[in-house]
């Protein structure tokens, strides 16, 4: 299972140039570190931390502002992370089942996985929008191996973030930490994966040996 965000595809500046939009049109100065720093949030809980607001009128639509600058703006500054599709391509030939999991929402998601080449490897694709609970409850997990019609012991969670690790432990997977993401080693480690990796290509022995 593999997160989307900062896992498999740099999203980082596409979110970045998006978010700062919606902040610089609302009044409100994006402090870009803190923000990349905490990648992983819902749309929602993002824009909460980083205005300090709550009240839900104001939530709902700087959220569905965002989305509609991500899909008209973003969509193309989204690259993906070097020997994922190689990886990806090489297992998938070994009997092995790909799943996007993610806080982000399905259409964003089919659509870009589509243009970025992932789609055919991929057994299914569970957001945000198709649960009750986002990371890190165990929820999306839990959907995407019922989907695959695999087992919570055969399944290995990747991720870059606290909220990856969260769903994999809370789900009773092994995770996987790549640092080329949100969090370092350490913070990926004492957040529960069994490894980290610092390139993606590195997915390959782990789950081959």
């Amino acid at each position: 299972m593999l997160d989307f965000d900062g896992t498999t595809a740099n999203t980082l500046p596409s979110i970045l140039y998006c978010a700062e939009k919606v902040c610089n049109e609302e009044g409100y100065a994006l402090d870009r570190d803190l923000l990349a720093q905490n990648m992983g949030f819902t749309t929602e809980e993002a824009f909460r931390f980083l205005t300090g607001r709550n009240d839900e009128e104001f939530i709902t639509r700087v959220s569905a502002r965002y989305r509609e600058i991500y899909v008209s703006e973003g969509l193309d500054m989204i690259t993906l992370f070097d020997g994922v599709l190689e990886t990806m391509k090489r297992l998938t030939a070994e009997g092995i089942k790909f799943a996007i999991t993610t806080n982000n929402v399905t259409p964003i998601i089919e659509y870009t996985a589509k243009n970025l080449g992932m789609a055919p490897y991929l057994d299914n694709i569970v957001c945000l929008d198709t649960v009750s609970k986002g990371k890190p409850a165990p929820d999306i997990a839990f959907e995407s191996i019922r989907r695959a019609g695999t087992t919570i012991e055969t399944s290995v969670v990747v991720g870059d973030s606290t909220f990856d690790m969260g769903m994999g432990k809370n789900a009773g997977c092994r995770c996987c930490g790549v640092t080329y993401g949100s969090h370092d080693r350490k913070t990926l480690y004492d957040a529960g994966a069994k490894w980290v990796v610092d390139d993606f290509r590195e997915i390959i022995d782990i789950v081959l040996g």
